[in-house]
């Protein structure tokens, strides 16, 4: 018996669960406390292989691909015990196959919970409480490419793949909204499918080919896209032609969930799988709304990182462990002469898209400089310096030893890349920069005119806006006018002139008064002047003198006073 794959389960809360993959089609469930592993359960994916193949280990069951080479995980689902949920159906619960019937466990590949393993054994209302959560899952790769769902619901219907009958040996689900299932092939080729419900049509055609043994699947797989990768660095056209398989395993990257490895005796691959956004887009988009036509229209990439094989060669320096370091993210490979790389893996984030940078416009773009500008420069850029074939890093097995003609033709090769994909694609972004440049200055130089002549529109603007101000002063001035009920102005003016009338009684009597006094002063001036007069004894000149300077500070006085009046009575409009 072999292992085929040991996974942690996603819902432990512990992360001391593993789920093992076993040669023998079982999954068994382990707990591992206290540096000791205790089994919980075996649960049966398929038929166990009993016969072999004479002269050989291998079974018949193997030979016809129905042995599980791997699985993963799917997204948790809600599960309702009660009922039978939309969601997920009870059929899917696994039993474990332990002769312990009082420990039997209803946890397993579909019924792990966030909290803790229910045993069956708990009470209802307990089992009730914990039961009601989340469960895990699992899809099923087979070596026939068929992927199934424990218990005995499969194969899902897999559409627009053609099956070569070559092995099948790894698959794992992306972290995706729809789920995407990638699919290993041992001749290097990956196939990358939708999970998603099954069609109508689909549904009733297999109710008349239903077989006993296993239920109806209510989920099928939509293959969109065939990925071949290089499983060898090829030196010559005659290498590219060249057959090669090998076990090929899968590693999905957390830190970017259209982003995966693959690893196998030949090296590592990076496969970004570029349709993830548009997917994304397509789900949040409100029901009923139809799938555009180019979702699938972006390829899906697959950079070659670590290279421990030529295609010439037998000889490979294969992977034997494999592991993911975040911030940033790098890959470890250990290699089985025990040499480690560590390669840091860049990923160049998605620009926003223009229409998230502008305001929309309904009309449309006719102009080729506008359908050049509506491109971000820097993702134009990008897309000119992309590489199209990658140029591994070596790591060939020790014992190898090339000729010079294998040398010389590895050096061709890279010098080809270098020439091919580095040279040119600099010229080529160099060129296009100088034309940005020429573009800009020319769309400155007019923008710059644009600005003088809105600078003068500016002003003829503001000379307009003076000329109206005024001409809608007068229109309210005459509309005021108009109005037989006065305004809050008008009665506000009412009351200040009510004030300024008594105001203007009130200084009217203080100058009737003023002039009554002046006239009383003239009297006694005149009768002083006569009694003076008539005064035999003369005033000595000093007496005289104060006299007069007497009178005509007086005489300045009342001058002053008369010149106030007349002030007065013209701010006052008296007569």
């Amino acid at each position: 018996m072999e292992v085929r794959q040991a996974k942690f389960h996603p819902g432990s809360q512990n992360q001391n669960h593993i789920l093992v993959l076993t040669s023998d089609n079982m999954l068994r469930l382990y707990q591992i406390e206290n540096n000791q592993s205790a089994n919980i359960g075996i649960y049966s994916v398929g038929e166990k292989p009993t016969t072999f193949f004479p002269g050989s280990k291998t079974p018949f069951l193997d030979i016809y691909g129905e042995v599980a080479v791997d699985f993963d995980f799917g997204h948790p689902e809600i599960f309702d015990g009660s009922r039978k949920s939309p969601v997920i159906d009870n059929s899917f619960v696994l039993r474990s196959q332990n002769r312990n019937t009082d420990e039997k466990y209803m946890i397993n590949v579909e019924t792990q919970t966030v909290d803790k393993i229910v045993p069956k054994k708990l009470g209802k209302q307990t089992a009730e409480k914990d039961w009601n959560n989340l469960v895990w899952p699992v899809f099923i790769l087979r070596s026939d490419m068929s992927v199934w769902k424990p218990i005995l619901k499969g194969p899902l219907p897999m559409t627009a793949f053609e099956n070569d009958q070559t092995e099948a040996c790894s698959l794992i689900c992306l972290n995706t909204v729809p789920q995407i299932l990638c699919i290993a092939l041992s001749n290097g080729t990956l196939c990358h499918s939708i999970f998603l419900d099954i069609n109508q049509d689909s549904l009733t055609e297999m109710k008349e080919n239903r077989r006993s043994l296993t239920e109806l699947p209510d989920k099928e797989l939509l293959a969109f896209e065939r990925v071949e990768l290089e499983l060898g660095l090829a030196t010559c056209e005659e290498d590219f032609d060249a057959i090669y398989k090998c076990p090929i395993f899968l590693q999905r990257d957390d830190s970017k969930s259209c982003r995966y490895y693959a690893t196998h005796s030949a090296g590592v691959h990076s496969v970004v799988i570029s349709c993830v956004d548009e997917l994304q887009d397509f789900v949040n988009q409100p029901e009923g709304a139809d799938p555009t036509p180019d979702i699938f229209s972006n390829l899906s990439k697959a950079e070659y990182l670590v290279c421990t094989k030529t295609a010439a060669s037998e000889k490979s320096n294969p992977v034997i462990g494999f592991a993911l370091y975040y911030e940033p993210t790098s890959i470890i490979t250990l290699l089985s002469d025990g040499s480690l790389v560590s390669l840091c893996v860049l990923f160049s984030g998605c620009l926003p898209k223009l229409e998230d940078l502008i305001i929309s416009d309904d009309t449309t773009i006719t102009s080729p400089l506008k359908k050049m500008l509506q491109e971000p420069f820097e993702q134009y850029i990008q897309k000119i310096l992309k590489k199209t074939s990658t140029q591994p890093v070596l790591k060939l097995p020790p014992s190898s030893v090339n000729s010079q003609e294998e040398n010389y033709e590895l050096l061709q090769r890279t010098a080809q890349v270098f020439r091919e994909e580095y040279f040119k694609n600099h010229q080529k972004a160099r060129e296009e920069l100088e034309k940005r440049i020429q573009m800009l200055n020319m769309m400155k130089k007019n923008q710059q005119k644009e600005l003088e002549n809105m600078m003068r529109e500016r002003d003829e603007l503001q000379e307009s806006a003076s000329n109206l101000a005024e001409k809608s002063e007068n229109l309210l001035m005459l509309v005021s006018r108009k109005k037989s009920a006065p305004s809050e102005a008008e009665k506000e003016f009412l009351k200040e002139l009510n004030v300024s009338s008594q105001k203007i009684g009130v200084y009217g009597d203080k100058i009737d008064k003023i002039k009554s006094k002046l006239k009383y002063q003239q009297i006694q001036m005149e009768n002083w002047k006569s009694q003076e007069t008539k005064k035999i004894s003369a005033l000595n000149e000093t007496h005289t003198n104060t006299i007069k300077t007497n009178i005509q500070e007086t005489t300045k006085k009342i001058t002053v006073m008369i010149k106030q009046v007349n002030e007065y009575r013209k701010q006052l409009h008296l007569k």
